[in-house]
Protein backbone atom coordinates (compact mmCIF):
# COMPACT_ATOMS: atom_id res chain seq x y z
CA UNK A 1 0.00 0.00 0.00
CA UNK A 2 1.44 3.61 -0.78
CA UNK A 3 2.22 5.43 2.34
CA UNK A 4 -0.23 8.87 2.15
CA UNK A 5 1.32 11.74 2.43
CA UNK A 6 0.08 12.96 5.74
CA UNK A 7 2.23 9.81 8.13
CA UNK A 8 5.34 11.20 5.80
CA UNK A 9 8.07 13.28 7.31
CA UNK A 10 11.00 14.87 5.39
CA UNK A 11 14.11 15.56 8.04
CA UNK A 12 16.98 17.24 7.61
CA UNK A 13 19.44 19.12 9.31
CA UNK A 14 19.36 23.12 10.16
CA UNK A 15 22.44 23.99 8.07
CA UNK A 16 23.03 28.22 7.99
CA UNK A 17 25.62 28.43 5.30
CA UNK A 18 28.67 30.46 6.45
CA UNK A 19 32.11 30.93 5.59
CA UNK A 20 33.02 29.59 9.52
CA UNK A 21 31.24 26.32 8.49
CA UNK A 22 32.66 25.83 4.96
CA UNK A 23 35.23 23.42 6.04
CA UNK A 24 32.80 21.15 7.11
CA UNK A 25 30.46 21.07 4.07
CA UNK A 26 33.45 21.00 1.44
CA UNK A 27 33.62 16.78 1.22
CA UNK A 28 29.66 16.85 -0.41
CA UNK A 29 27.16 15.85 2.74
CA UNK A 30 25.10 13.07 2.50
CA UNK A 31 22.42 14.12 4.49
CA UNK A 32 19.43 16.30 3.07
CA UNK A 33 18.11 19.36 3.89
CA UNK A 34 16.06 21.37 6.72
CA UNK A 35 12.86 20.61 4.15
CA UNK A 36 11.47 18.51 7.10
CA UNK A 37 7.74 17.14 5.92
CA UNK A 38 4.98 16.03 7.93
CA UNK A 39 1.59 16.20 9.17
CA UNK A 40 0.34 19.85 9.09
CA UNK A 41 -0.38 19.73 13.13
CA UNK A 42 3.18 18.81 13.41
CA UNK A 43 5.05 21.98 11.31
CA UNK A 44 5.82 23.40 14.48
CA UNK A 45 8.65 20.17 15.42
CA UNK A 46 9.84 19.38 12.16
CA UNK A 47 13.70 20.37 12.61
CA UNK A 48 14.54 17.76 14.83
CA UNK A 49 17.66 15.03 13.37
CA UNK A 50 16.29 11.35 14.30
CA UNK A 51 18.78 10.15 17.46
CA UNK A 52 18.88 7.53 19.81
CA UNK A 53 18.71 8.00 23.65
CA UNK A 54 22.07 9.92 23.92
CA UNK A 55 21.12 12.25 20.83
CA UNK A 56 23.25 11.19 18.71
CA UNK A 57 22.32 10.30 15.31
CA UNK A 58 21.89 6.81 14.57
CA UNK A 59 24.40 4.83 12.12
CA UNK A 60 24.34 1.57 10.45
CA UNK A 61 25.72 -1.45 11.12
CA UNK A 62 29.70 -2.33 10.00
CA UNK A 63 29.66 -2.83 6.57
CA UNK A 64 30.31 -6.27 4.76
CA UNK A 65 30.34 -6.15 1.06
CA UNK A 66 32.91 -5.90 -1.11
CA UNK A 67 34.13 -3.19 -3.49
CA UNK A 68 33.85 -3.70 -7.51
CA UNK A 69 36.05 -5.98 -9.52
CA UNK A 70 37.58 -4.29 -12.79
CA UNK A 71 35.30 -6.63 -14.21
CA UNK A 72 32.22 -4.68 -12.86
CA UNK A 73 33.25 -1.53 -13.74
CA UNK A 74 30.91 0.61 -15.80
CA UNK A 75 31.37 2.85 -18.13
CA UNK A 76 28.96 3.26 -21.00
CA UNK A 77 25.27 2.88 -19.97
CA UNK A 78 22.24 1.81 -22.11
CA UNK A 79 18.73 2.09 -20.61
CA UNK A 80 15.45 -0.78 -20.62
CA UNK A 81 13.41 -0.11 -23.61
CA UNK A 82 10.11 2.22 -22.38
CA UNK A 83 8.13 5.02 -23.73
CA UNK A 84 11.12 7.17 -22.87
CA UNK A 85 12.83 5.89 -26.31
CA UNK A 86 16.03 4.42 -26.69
CA UNK A 87 18.02 6.04 -23.87
CA UNK A 88 22.03 5.23 -24.05
CA UNK A 89 25.22 7.57 -22.84
CA UNK A 90 28.29 7.22 -20.97
CA UNK A 91 29.28 8.48 -16.97
CA UNK A 92 31.24 11.52 -16.58
CA UNK A 93 33.73 12.81 -13.93
CA UNK A 94 32.90 16.18 -12.30
CA UNK A 95 35.13 18.05 -9.98
CA UNK A 96 34.26 21.31 -8.31
CA UNK A 97 36.00 24.30 -10.41
CA UNK A 98 39.15 25.97 -9.23
CA UNK A 99 36.82 29.37 -8.42
CA UNK A 100 34.91 27.31 -6.04
CA UNK A 101 37.57 25.61 -4.01
CA UNK A 102 39.33 29.25 -3.61
CA UNK A 103 37.15 29.87 -0.93
CA UNK A 104 38.00 26.97 0.44
CA UNK A 105 40.94 26.40 3.37
CA UNK A 106 42.85 23.21 3.18
CA UNK A 107 42.43 20.80 5.80
CA UNK A 108 44.96 19.86 8.25
CA UNK A 109 46.97 17.09 7.66
CA UNK A 110 46.78 15.96 11.34
CA UNK A 111 44.29 13.40 11.73
CA UNK A 112 41.70 13.86 14.27
CA UNK A 113 38.79 10.73 15.74
CA UNK A 114 36.32 12.63 17.83
CA UNK A 115 34.78 10.65 20.60
CA UNK A 116 32.13 11.74 23.15
CA UNK A 117 34.04 12.14 26.64
CA UNK A 118 31.72 9.70 28.20
CA UNK A 119 33.21 6.70 25.60
CA UNK A 120 36.83 7.16 26.19
CA UNK A 121 36.35 4.41 29.12
CA UNK A 122 35.34 2.13 26.25
CA UNK A 123 37.99 2.77 23.52
CA UNK A 124 40.42 0.31 25.15
CA UNK A 125 37.83 -2.75 24.52
CA UNK A 126 36.11 -1.20 21.15
CA UNK A 127 39.51 -0.89 19.44
CA UNK A 128 40.90 -4.23 20.51
CA UNK A 129 37.33 -5.68 18.73
CA UNK A 130 38.46 -3.71 15.56
CA UNK A 131 41.17 -5.91 15.69
CA UNK A 132 44.05 -3.43 16.49
CA UNK A 133 47.39 -4.81 18.27
CA UNK A 134 47.45 -3.68 21.99
CA UNK A 135 50.81 -1.47 21.24
CA UNK A 136 48.75 0.70 18.92
CA UNK A 137 45.95 0.99 21.31
CA UNK A 138 48.19 2.44 24.20
CA UNK A 139 50.02 4.58 21.41
CA UNK A 140 46.10 5.89 20.53
CA UNK A 141 45.28 6.39 23.73
CA UNK A 142 48.55 7.57 25.86
CA UNK A 143 47.69 11.12 27.78
CA UNK A 144 50.10 12.95 26.14
CA UNK A 145 48.26 12.13 23.09
CA UNK A 146 44.59 13.03 24.11
CA UNK A 147 43.41 16.20 23.78
CA UNK A 148 40.23 16.89 26.10
CA UNK A 149 37.23 18.79 25.85
CA UNK A 150 34.31 18.72 28.99
CA UNK A 151 32.28 16.53 26.32
CA UNK A 152 34.81 15.47 23.79
CA UNK A 153 38.20 14.02 23.50
CA UNK A 154 40.24 13.98 20.64
CA UNK A 155 42.54 11.19 19.38
CA UNK A 156 45.64 12.07 17.32
CA UNK A 157 46.11 9.03 15.37
CA UNK A 158 49.55 9.41 12.90
CA UNK A 159 49.63 8.95 9.22
CA UNK A 160 51.47 5.37 9.41
CA UNK A 161 49.31 4.01 12.51
CA UNK A 162 46.21 5.54 10.05
CA UNK A 163 47.90 3.63 7.19
CA UNK A 164 48.29 0.03 9.73
CA UNK A 165 44.99 -0.22 9.87
CA UNK A 166 42.72 -2.97 7.97
CA UNK A 167 39.60 -2.25 6.12
CA UNK A 168 37.93 -4.59 8.40
CA UNK A 169 39.19 -1.92 10.93
CA UNK A 170 38.48 1.34 9.57
CA UNK A 171 35.13 0.20 8.44
CA UNK A 172 34.36 -0.70 12.12
CA UNK A 173 36.41 2.48 13.74
CA UNK A 174 34.73 5.32 10.92
CA UNK A 175 31.54 4.01 11.13
CA UNK A 176 31.46 4.73 14.70
CA UNK A 177 33.45 7.92 14.23
CA UNK A 178 30.63 8.71 11.70
CA UNK A 179 27.89 8.95 14.60
CA UNK A 180 29.73 12.14 15.50
CA UNK A 181 29.59 15.45 13.26
CA UNK A 182 32.83 16.77 14.78
CA UNK A 183 34.21 13.70 12.22
CA UNK A 184 33.33 15.44 8.76
CA UNK A 185 35.50 12.92 6.80
CA UNK A 186 33.84 10.05 8.74
CA UNK A 187 30.29 11.17 8.89
CA UNK A 188 30.44 12.28 5.15
CA UNK A 189 33.41 10.31 3.18
CA UNK A 190 34.22 10.41 -0.24
CA UNK A 191 32.12 7.58 -1.96
CA UNK A 192 33.12 5.67 -5.04
CA UNK A 193 30.22 4.01 -6.88
CA UNK A 194 29.78 0.95 -9.38
CA UNK A 195 33.93 1.26 -10.29
CA UNK A 196 37.36 0.78 -8.49
CA UNK A 197 39.52 3.63 -7.63
CA UNK A 198 41.60 3.07 -10.14
CA UNK A 199 39.45 4.22 -12.70
CA UNK A 200 37.57 6.68 -10.66
CA UNK A 201 41.30 8.52 -10.55
CA UNK A 202 41.89 7.28 -13.85
CA UNK A 203 41.38 11.23 -15.74
CA UNK A 204 42.37 12.68 -12.88
CA UNK A 205 45.52 14.55 -12.70
CA UNK A 206 46.77 12.70 -9.87
CA UNK A 207 49.76 11.48 -9.24
CA UNK A 208 49.57 6.84 -10.02
CA UNK A 209 51.09 6.81 -6.19
CA UNK A 210 48.19 9.14 -4.58
CA UNK A 211 45.87 6.94 -6.39
CA UNK A 212 47.27 3.89 -5.15
CA UNK A 213 47.48 5.30 -1.72
CA UNK A 214 43.28 6.06 -2.10
CA UNK A 215 43.17 2.57 -2.63
CA UNK A 216 45.38 1.04 0.03
CA UNK A 217 43.38 3.44 2.57
CA UNK A 218 40.17 2.95 1.63
CA UNK A 219 37.37 0.79 2.95
CA UNK A 220 33.61 -0.37 2.34
CA UNK A 221 30.24 1.44 3.40
CA UNK A 222 27.73 -0.93 2.32
CA UNK A 223 27.64 -1.52 -1.65
CA UNK A 224 30.53 1.73 -2.02
CA UNK A 225 33.90 2.02 -1.44
CA UNK A 226 34.53 4.98 1.09
CA UNK A 227 37.81 6.97 1.48
CA UNK A 228 37.76 9.29 5.06
CA UNK A 229 41.68 9.78 5.31
CA UNK A 230 42.22 13.45 3.58
CA UNK A 231 44.32 14.43 5.79
CA UNK A 232 46.83 11.30 5.41
CA UNK A 233 46.54 11.81 1.50
CA UNK A 234 47.60 15.74 2.25
CA UNK A 235 50.39 14.59 3.73
CA UNK A 236 51.82 13.17 0.48
CA UNK A 237 51.49 16.65 -1.30
CA UNK A 238 55.01 17.66 -2.57
CA UNK A 239 53.90 21.82 -2.78
CA UNK A 240 50.83 23.84 -1.93
CA UNK A 241 49.78 23.13 -5.56
CA UNK A 242 49.62 19.50 -5.30
CA UNK A 243 47.66 20.04 -2.04
CA UNK A 244 44.95 21.75 -3.98
CA UNK A 245 44.94 19.31 -6.76
CA UNK A 246 44.05 16.67 -3.68
CA UNK A 247 41.43 18.76 -2.67
CA UNK A 248 39.93 18.89 -5.75
CA UNK A 249 40.22 15.18 -6.77
CA UNK A 250 38.18 14.34 -3.79
CA UNK A 251 35.53 16.53 -5.02
CA UNK A 252 35.24 14.23 -7.87
CA UNK A 253 31.77 13.10 -8.72
CA UNK A 254 29.96 10.74 -11.12
CA UNK A 255 27.32 11.54 -13.01
CA UNK A 256 25.54 10.27 -16.72
CA UNK A 257 25.61 12.19 -19.54
CA UNK A 258 22.97 10.66 -21.60
CA UNK A 259 21.01 11.09 -25.41
CA UNK A 260 18.05 9.79 -26.77
CA UNK A 261 18.19 7.93 -29.89
CA UNK A 262 16.06 9.10 -32.70
CA UNK A 263 15.24 7.72 -36.31
CA UNK A 264 12.52 7.19 -39.10
CA UNK A 265 10.95 4.21 -36.36
CA UNK A 266 11.06 5.96 -33.31
CA UNK A 267 7.23 6.26 -32.15
CA UNK A 268 7.54 10.18 -31.64
CA UNK A 269 3.45 10.50 -30.32
CA UNK A 270 4.73 7.88 -27.10
CA UNK A 271 8.22 9.98 -26.68
CA UNK A 272 6.45 13.43 -26.59
CA UNK A 273 3.66 12.06 -23.93
CA UNK A 274 6.11 10.65 -22.08
CA UNK A 275 8.31 13.55 -21.60
CA UNK A 276 5.83 16.08 -21.47
CA UNK A 277 4.32 14.70 -17.92
CA UNK A 278 2.02 12.40 -19.84
CA UNK A 279 -0.68 15.46 -20.32
CA UNK A 280 1.06 17.56 -23.18
CA UNK A 281 2.80 20.13 -20.99
CA UNK A 282 6.04 20.82 -23.11
CA UNK A 283 4.84 19.31 -26.10
CA UNK A 284 5.52 22.72 -28.12
CA UNK A 285 8.75 23.00 -26.77
CA UNK A 286 10.36 19.70 -27.58
CA UNK A 287 8.11 18.43 -30.19
CA UNK A 288 9.91 20.68 -33.07
CA UNK A 289 13.64 19.59 -31.97
CA UNK A 290 12.98 15.77 -32.17
CA UNK A 291 11.43 16.01 -34.93
CA UNK A 292 14.13 17.91 -36.53
CA UNK A 293 16.78 15.42 -35.46
CA UNK A 294 14.70 12.88 -37.17
CA UNK A 295 14.04 14.35 -40.58
CA UNK A 296 18.18 15.08 -40.83
CA UNK A 297 20.67 13.70 -43.04
CA UNK A 298 23.35 14.08 -40.00
CA UNK A 299 21.54 13.99 -36.87
CA UNK A 300 20.65 10.91 -34.94
CA UNK A 301 20.22 11.50 -31.04
CA UNK A 302 19.59 14.47 -29.19
CA UNK A 303 20.73 15.03 -25.27
CA UNK A 304 18.37 13.94 -22.33
CA UNK A 305 18.75 17.59 -20.95
CA UNK A 306 16.80 18.91 -24.00
CA UNK A 307 13.84 16.80 -22.30
CA UNK A 308 13.79 18.73 -19.03
CA UNK A 309 11.89 21.93 -17.96
CA UNK A 310 14.13 25.19 -18.08
CA UNK A 311 15.58 25.16 -14.29
CA UNK A 312 16.87 21.80 -14.30
CA UNK A 313 18.31 22.05 -17.68
CA UNK A 314 19.86 24.94 -16.25
CA UNK A 315 21.37 23.61 -13.41
CA UNK A 316 22.59 19.46 -14.37
CA UNK A 317 26.50 19.05 -14.09
CA UNK A 318 26.60 22.45 -12.56
CA UNK A 319 27.49 23.56 -8.95
CA UNK A 320 25.77 26.26 -7.23
CA UNK A 321 27.65 29.69 -6.78
CA UNK A 322 28.44 31.26 -3.42
CA UNK A 323 25.45 33.42 -4.92
CA UNK A 324 22.92 31.13 -3.71
CA UNK A 325 24.00 31.56 -0.10
CA UNK A 326 22.60 34.98 0.23
CA UNK A 327 19.20 33.28 1.03
CA UNK A 328 21.34 32.07 4.20
CA UNK A 329 20.94 28.15 3.18
CA UNK A 330 22.08 26.48 0.17
CA UNK A 331 20.05 24.55 -2.33
CA UNK A 332 19.69 20.99 -1.16
CA UNK A 333 17.76 17.70 -2.76
CA UNK A 334 14.07 18.68 -1.33
CA UNK A 335 14.35 22.77 -2.98
CA UNK A 336 15.80 20.25 -5.92
CA UNK A 337 12.78 18.22 -6.16
CA UNK A 338 10.37 20.94 -5.48
CA UNK A 339 11.92 23.18 -7.68
CA UNK A 340 11.98 20.67 -10.60
CA UNK A 341 8.57 22.02 -12.09
CA UNK A 342 9.44 25.60 -11.93
CA UNK A 343 10.67 28.59 -14.34
CA UNK A 344 13.04 30.04 -11.83
CA UNK A 345 13.44 28.99 -8.51
CA UNK A 346 10.92 29.21 -5.79
CA UNK A 347 13.27 30.02 -3.01
CA UNK A 348 10.72 30.07 -0.34
CA UNK A 349 11.28 26.27 -0.37
CA UNK A 350 14.14 26.59 0.95
CA UNK A 351 11.71 26.80 4.66
CA UNK A 352 10.47 23.60 5.77
CA UNK A 353 6.96 24.96 6.69
CA UNK A 354 6.11 25.93 3.35
CA UNK A 355 7.80 23.03 1.51
CA UNK A 356 5.51 21.21 3.93
CA UNK A 357 2.40 22.90 2.78
CA UNK A 358 3.67 22.33 -0.76
CA UNK A 359 3.60 18.69 -0.31
CA UNK A 360 0.95 18.61 1.39
CA UNK A 361 -1.15 20.26 -1.03
CA UNK A 362 0.02 19.68 -4.35
CA UNK A 363 1.10 15.99 -4.45
CA UNK A 364 -0.16 12.88 -3.46
CA UNK A 365 1.51 9.28 -3.15
CA UNK A 366 2.00 6.69 -5.32
CA UNK A 367 3.97 3.57 -6.17
CA UNK A 368 5.49 2.33 -8.94
CA UNK A 369 5.61 2.08 -11.74
CA UNK A 370 7.25 5.67 -11.79
CA UNK A 371 7.06 8.39 -14.95
CA UNK A 372 8.72 11.78 -15.57
CA UNK A 373 8.42 14.09 -12.99
CA UNK A 374 7.76 12.05 -9.73
CA UNK A 375 9.63 12.86 -6.78
CA UNK A 376 11.12 9.91 -4.98
CA UNK A 377 11.48 10.49 -1.07
CA UNK A 378 13.75 8.14 1.02
CA UNK A 379 12.36 7.46 3.92
CA UNK A 380 13.24 6.03 7.19
CA UNK A 381 11.36 2.88 8.30
CA UNK A 382 10.91 3.60 11.80
CA UNK A 383 10.29 7.20 12.12
CA UNK A 384 9.23 8.20 8.67
CA UNK A 385 11.44 10.57 8.08
CA UNK A 386 12.66 11.12 4.58
CA UNK A 387 16.47 11.94 4.41
CA UNK A 388 16.91 12.31 0.70
CA UNK A 389 14.66 13.22 -2.56
CA UNK A 390 14.94 12.96 -6.14
CA UNK A 391 13.63 13.64 -9.32
CA UNK A 392 12.53 10.19 -11.55
CA UNK A 393 13.47 10.95 -15.25
CA UNK A 394 13.12 6.91 -16.88
CA UNK A 395 14.24 3.77 -16.73
CA UNK A 396 16.63 3.97 -13.77
CA UNK A 397 17.61 7.22 -13.44
CA UNK A 398 17.10 10.43 -11.67
CA UNK A 399 17.66 13.90 -11.29
CA UNK A 400 19.61 14.55 -8.15
CA UNK A 401 21.86 16.98 -5.65
CA UNK A 402 23.22 14.93 -2.84
CA UNK A 403 23.93 17.45 -0.24
CA UNK A 404 23.41 20.91 0.44
CA UNK A 405 26.77 22.72 -0.13
CA UNK A 406 28.45 24.41 -2.63
CA UNK A 407 30.79 21.42 -3.95
CA UNK A 408 27.67 18.84 -4.49
CA UNK A 409 26.58 19.15 -8.18
CA UNK A 410 23.31 18.75 -10.00
CA UNK A 411 24.02 15.10 -11.14
CA UNK A 412 21.98 12.56 -13.52
CA UNK A 413 22.42 9.13 -11.25
CA UNK A 414 21.07 5.52 -11.50
CA UNK A 415 18.66 5.18 -8.40
CA UNK A 416 20.45 2.03 -7.37
CA UNK A 417 23.51 4.54 -6.89
CA UNK A 418 21.32 6.41 -5.18
CA UNK A 419 20.14 4.14 -3.05
CA UNK A 420 24.02 2.75 -2.20
CA UNK A 421 24.13 6.54 -0.98
CA UNK A 422 20.73 6.87 1.59
CA UNK A 423 20.11 3.34 2.35
CA UNK A 424 23.27 1.58 3.21
CA UNK A 425 21.90 1.53 7.18
CA UNK A 426 19.62 -0.83 5.91
CA UNK A 427 16.50 0.66 7.23
CA UNK A 428 14.62 2.90 4.77
CA UNK A 429 12.51 2.69 1.97
CA UNK A 430 11.33 4.94 -1.25
CA UNK A 431 7.95 6.52 -1.61
CA UNK A 432 7.16 8.34 -4.80
CA UNK A 433 4.92 11.34 -5.27
CA UNK A 434 3.32 12.71 -7.76
CA UNK A 435 1.56 16.56 -9.14
CA UNK A 436 -2.11 16.15 -8.08
CA UNK A 437 -2.54 18.26 -11.12
CA UNK A 438 -0.75 15.27 -13.56
CA UNK A 439 -2.72 12.82 -11.87
CA UNK A 440 -6.19 14.23 -12.28
CA UNK A 441 -4.91 14.66 -15.50
CA UNK A 442 -3.62 11.78 -16.80
CA UNK A 443 -6.74 9.73 -15.23
CA UNK A 444 -9.30 11.75 -17.13
CA UNK A 445 -7.81 11.18 -20.10
CA UNK A 446 -7.61 7.73 -19.77
CA UNK A 447 -11.60 7.76 -19.20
Amino acid sequence: MPQTASSVHFRGFKCPFTLQHIGVFWLGLITCSPAQITKPEDLGLLMGNTANGSGILIQPSIPTSVPATSEEVESSFHANPGPWGELNGDYIFLEAPKSLLENFPLPSIQSRWTFPLSFLPNLPSFFKEAGLAEPLISALLADDRLVKEPDLVHLKPTAAEVESLSPQAKSLIYTELGKYPQNEYHADPVLILGTTVQEWYHHSKLRPDLVKKIEQLSYTRGEAIAFSDIPVLLSYAQSDAEARLIFKACTRTRSLMLRINLNDKTNVEELLRYWSFGIGVRRKDIEPIIQSIIDSDTLHDLPLSHMLPALPRKLIYTYPGMDMAKDGLLPDCHWTSLNFYNFEPHQYLLDSRLATSQVLEQFDAISAPYQFGDILFFLDNATGDAFHSCVYLADDIVYTKNGRNVLSPWVLMKVDDVKKIYLYRGNGRLQGFRRKDITSKSTSDSR
